[in-house]
C-alpha cells in the first residue's frame, strides 16, 4: 500500500513539474483601480494579432492574471470590469523564453469608454530572474553566418567566451558542451558528445541533419537559465520554428 502511495506521489510531482516548464513565452500582470486597490474577477483577453486566436482569463483575488506558454507573436490585451473603463493594450510582444509583464490600471467609468495604451509604455520584467536574449526573424535572416549554422549566433549573446574545438561556444566561463540545446522546447542534445544534435556533420556513418535558418522564427538564449530548464548549467538555447498566420506572405 505504501509503495502504491509513493508511486502516486511521484507521478503527481512529475506532472506538476512538467506543467511549470515552458519553451515559448508568456504574459502576466496585475489589475488595479486608480487608488491602487486590486480588482479581482476582472476579465482579461489576449488575442494573437497574426492568427486571431484568443485566450481569456479572469484576475485572481490578488488582481493578478497569467497567460502561459503562448505562441510567439504580437498580442492585443483587453481588460474590462463592470463599472470601469475598458483598457486595450496593443503591441504586446511574446518572445521565446521571456515573460511580458503588463500592469493595468482601470479608472471608474463616467461614460462608456475604451482606453487605448501602447505596450511599450507599460511593460517591465519583474517576475523572472532568467537572463534571456532573443534574436528576431529578421536578425536571423540577415546575419552573415559561415555555413548558415545557428550555433554561431551565440556570439551575439552577453557572456559569450569564444569558440572551442568542434565549433562549440563557451558561455559565462562554462565548458563548451554545457548548453541545453532545444528546438521548440524538445531535446536537441547529442547523447554522446553533449553538444547540439542538429547541424553536426554526421558521426559514425549517421548522416548529419541541417536546420535551414529560413525556418527559424526566433533564436532564444538563456544565459542564466531558469531552474525548470535543467540539464546543463551553461545556459539554454531554444529555436522556435516559423508557423502560419492569417495573412499570406511570399
Amino acid at each position: 500500500m505504501m509503495r502504491v502511495f509513493a508511486t502516486a506521489l511521484f507521478i503527481l510531482a512529475m506532472t506538476n513539474a512538467a506543467a511549470a516548464q515552458t519553451f515559448r513565452g508568456g504574459i502576466n500582470g496585475n489589475v488595479t483601480d486608480q487608488t491602487g486597490a486590486v480588482l479581482p474577477g476582472a476579465d482579461v483577453k489576449a488575442t494573437n494579432d497574426a492568427t486571431g486566436l484568443s485566450y481569456s482569463t479572469t484576475t485572481s483575488s490578488a488582481g493578478a492574471f497569467t497567460f502561459a506558454d503562448l505562441p510567439l507573436g504580437d498580442y492585443t490585451i483587453v481588460v474590462s470590469e463592470s463599472g470601469f473603463e475598458t483598457v486595450t493594450i496593443r503591441g504586446v510582444r511574446v518572445s521565446a523564453g521571456a515573460i511580458y509583464t503588463v500592469p493595468v490600471k482601470l479608472n471608474v467609468a463616467q461614460l462608456e469608454a475604451n482606453v487605448q495604451v501602447s505596450a511599450a509604455a507599460v511593460a517591465v520584467e519583474t517576475t523572472s530572474t532568467t537572463l534571456t536574449s532573443v534574436l528576431s526573424t529578421q536578425t536571423v535572416q540577415d546575419l552573415p553566418l559561415n555555413g548558415r549554422d545557428f550555433s554561431q549566433m551565440l556570439a551575439l549573446t552577453p557572456g559569450y567566451s569564444g569558440y572551442e574545438g568542434g565549433g562549440s561556444a563557451s558561455m559565462n566561463g562554462s565548458r563548451s558542451n554545457q548548453f541545453n540545446w532545444q528546438i521548440e522546447g524538445t531535446d536537441n542534445n547529442d547523447q554522446w558528445f553533449n553538444i547540439k544534435a542538429v547541424n553536426q556533420g554526421g558521426i559514425n556513418s549517421i548522416p548529419g541533419v541541417l536546420l535551414p535558418l529560413d525556418s527559424v522564427e526566433e533564436y532564444s538564449v538563456q544565459t542564466q537559465a531558469a531552474a525548470e530548464t535543467g540539464r546543463n548549467p551553461g545556459g539554454a538555447v531554444n529555436l522556435i520554428i516559423k508557423s502560419g498566420a492569417n495573412r499570406p506572405k511570399g
